[in-house]
């Protein structure tokens, strides 16, 4: 340990040899001296704590007086980085980069910035008040005029200046530097805090992370703008982001508006302050309104909207503040505010958020299919459009949906947009019937006929159905039954994006029921053996989500409609088709029941218990049955086959209810 001799010949020489041995070299000695005190006693120790305060106060006095670039900095190469430049001031024995040291030992964080901020203000960093709360005043030097007082321990031309004298710091100069510049010192002095950040931040632990955030707290305290950019600068360069955005600082949200100008940051700053509403603005202005200088990707946009739908919904939540929000650094003493907007503002802006994004999400499926597909042909201002801007939802439908004959994508703009136009949704359906089967070759009369009478009126008008024949040629046929899964898939996929999203019109259950049942008669009249058995286009609309009820009521439509018009053989068709349906819902009903279906169950159950109770579906049954008993045509095997089926269903029911 240093004696108490050392600290009165320290004194002596200060008062009586100023000229030799300043002040501030008596500061630099006192501040270790108590450091090493401090390091000596144990962490539990309250002597350790008041001696760490008082070498942080000694030093903090003696920085003021470290003017010598090459003394606090080393030997520097020019092209230096933060962290190069504070370890070079560590090999060098910079007594700037020794206090740091000692004192982020003593865990002395705000002395530790302190004395770099005081330091850096003599290489032209802003100046820093003293506190004598916390610094110590330099004792005056015998016989001194006040007119002397640090005349003979600055640099001659300011602190700037490079002819100084040397014995100011407190010790002589290591290096030689005649190429380290005051700009390369005060780099240092920053440099030393941002080499302390990064350390404890990359170190991890909870220690290490409280330590540095109180560190992060201390420094973003300053009034250095230009310190606080680069440390701004540098958290993010080393991937420390969210540390940076949890600095509570009006600075660092200028600094993100006016230089960093990236509106991810901003609005990421935003949501973790709890300023959800101003995240939500961000995002929403980057989606729809970027700068016209930057290319903003349409997924990106995507992203960008749902996140500022969700900035609302969190807005709306709560107008207090957040108690799970995460722990900020800094700014303890004021808490940035929120814009105040009422809650009907906030919904109003969602559901306008919503719209945009179901138009949005149609749009990147268009753009999947255009860049998927080797046959479209786009003007290059459109494909651009469509990779980098928000299409209206006309143009959308007009110049790319109906071009391409995305026929999908245009009953799902007729459906998010609640647009009820018959016409045209039955001709895009009978399109996308038509496009999973046409062209293609059949054996098959009936077939043929369907198909030309289906096809009439859609983009398939052309196409071809062509007669089987011993010629050969590739079109794909009929016959083979190879179309079915596909169209199925096609529909039940179709069919679930469009219905129960509150625009059902887009789905045309007699449409589509009679479309889907007219090509399984015409298939079944190849199969005979088994047609009665292919319920697929039943199985089809319950997989799309249509209810029991609602489809039965479709199928006893479509044959009210046709049954005048129609041979035995068609009429058998669709009766068997209502059977095979009413067994699957009587079957659904009373699957999860042991006693009666008029208790509460399952939606099949409360369907079917309204349409006995409404509908008069028994006497309906009774009526296919009779209509059953006149056929004088047909197959009679088929049709004792039918009406068994339909008094089974009769019997399960007047059981069941």
């Amino acid at each position: 340990r240093i004696s108490q001799d050392g600290d009165q010949l320290a004194q002596t020489l200060s008062k009586q040899c100023y000229l030799f041995f300043s002040s501030a070299s008596r500061l630099t000695y006192m501040g270790f001296k108590a450091a090493n005190d401090a390091l000596s006693r144990p962490k539990t120790s309250p002597q350790r704590g008041l001696l760490a305060s008082k070498a942080a106060a000694f030093l903090r006095a003696a920085s003021r007086h470290w003017y010598d670039p090459a003394l606090v900095a080393g030997r520097t190469n020019g092209s230096d980085t933060w962290l190069d430049l504070a370890n070079r001031s560590f090999d060098a024995g910079s007594p700037l980069a020794r206090a740091a040291e000692v004192l982020m030992e003593l865990g002395q964080v705000e002395g530790l910035v302190d004395v770099c901020l005081i330091c850096g203000a003599n290489f032209g960093g802003v100046k820093v008040p003293r506190d004598d709360r916390k610094e110590l005043e330099e004792e005056a030097a015998n016989a001194v005029m006040d007119w002397e007082k640090g005349l003979y321990h600055r640099p001659a031309s300011g602190p700037t200046g490079d002819n100084v004298d040397h014995r100011s710091s407190g010790t002589q100069s290591i290096v030689s530097g005649m190429d380290v510049t005051p700009a390369d010192a005060l780099k240092t002095c920053h440099g030393i805090l941002f080499y302390y950040i990064s350390k404890l931040l990359n170190d991890g632990g909870d220690a290490n992370q409280r330590l540095a955030e109180s560190l992060v707290a201390a420094c973003a305290s300053s009034s250095d703008d230009k310190f606080l950019h680069s440390m701004y600068e540098h958290l993010l360069s080393t991937n420390q982001v969210k540390t940076a955005l949890r600095i509570d600082s009006t600075s660092l949200e200028t600094w993100l508006i006016n230089e960093k100008k990236d509106s991810n940051l901003l609005s990421d700053y935003y949501s973790i302050h709890g300023r959800h509403f101003s995240a939500g603005e961000i995002l929403l202005n980057k989606a729809v309104d970027p700068d016209p200088n930057e290319k903003v990707p349409l997924a990106q946009r995507i992203e960008c909207l749902t996140r500022a739908a969700n900035s609302y919904s969190l807005a709306m939540q709560s107008t207090l503040p957040n108690s799970n929000m995460m722990s900020m650094i800094g700014g303890y003493d004021h808490v940035l505010q929120d814009r105040q907007v009422s809650v009907e503002t906030l919904k109003a802006n969602i559901k306008a958020i919503e719209e945009k994004l179901d138009i949005a999400k149609i749009q990147q499926r268009v753009l999947t299919t255009v860049d998927q597909s080797q046959n479209v042909d786009l003007k290059p201002e459109k494909l651009d459009a469509l990779r980098f801007k928000l299409v209206s939802v006309s143009e959308l439908y007009n110049d790319y949906a109906c071009e391409l004959n995305l026929f999908d994508v245009c009953l799902l703009i007729l459906n998010t947009c609640n647009h009820n136009e018959r016409e045209g949704i039955e001709t895009l359906w009978k399109s996308v019937i038509c496009e999973e089967i046409l062209p293609c070759q059949t054996t098959s009369a009936i077939a043929i006929s369907f198909l030309t009478q289906l096809k009439q009126g859609s983009p398939f008008e052309e196409e071809t159905v062509m007669q089987s024949g011993d010629y050969g040629n590739d079109l794909q046929s009929f016959d083979n039954g190879e179309w079915v899964p596909r169209l199925r898939n096609r529909v039940t996929a179709l069919g679930k994006e469009l219905y129960g999203k509150g625009a059902d019109y887009t789905v045309p259950l007699d449409l589509i029921v009679q479309a889907l049942e007219g090509l399984r008669q015409a298939y079944s009249e190849m199969h005979k053996e088994n047609k009665l058995s292919q319920s697929w286009p039943i199985e089809t609309m319950l997989n799309v989500g249509v209810p029991f009820d609602a489809l039965y009521q479709s199928y006893d439509s479509i044959y009210l409609e046709v049954d005048g018009d129609i041979d035995a053989t068609i009429r058998l068709h669709w009766l068997a088709s209502i059977h095979e349906l009413l067994k699957m819902w009587v079957n659904e009903a009373f699957s999860n029941h042991v006693s009666s279906a008029s208790s509460e169950g399952s939606s099949a159950s409360s369907q079917l218990a309204q349409a006995v109770k409404n509908g008069g579906l028994v006497e309906r049954i009774k009526a296919y049955n009779a209509t059953l008993g006149g056929l004088v045509e047909g197959n009679n095997a088929d049709i004792d086959e039918v009406k068994i089926g339909f008094r089974e269903v009769e019997e399960a029911i007047r059981k069941g209810f």
